[in-house]
């Protein structure tokens, strides 16, 4: 499961509906890979002064570019300043 989204979640019920989209979609886990992991200290070193980008979301968001995927979350403001990605608002 996506550790964002579980931080994300506001209470119990959210997180139970997080669970069932998951499974109803057949959500794939992918992996952190050396390609991923630079990826991700190159936007960290990019935006983490101008916009506190921190290494979790910088992760996510490489992952996301190395594998040509959008991002779902319920707070875009962390992935819009990295202009190549597909960003797509979750409401829980």
């Amino acid at each position: 499961m996506n550790m964002d989204f579980v931080q994300g979640m506001r209470n119990k019920t959210e997180l139970n509906e997080l669970r069932k989209f998951m499974r109803i979609k057949n959500v794939k886990v992918l992996y952190i890979k050396k390609e991923i992991s630079t990826k991700a200290m190159f936007y960290v070193e990019q935006n983490y002064l101008s916009h506190s980008l921190q290494l979790a979301d910088a992760l996510i968001a490489a992952t996301a570019s190395s594998n040509g995927l959008p991002i779902f979350t319920a707070n875009d403001k962390h992935y819009k300043i990295i202009k190549e990605l597909d960003v797509k608002r979750f409401r829980p």
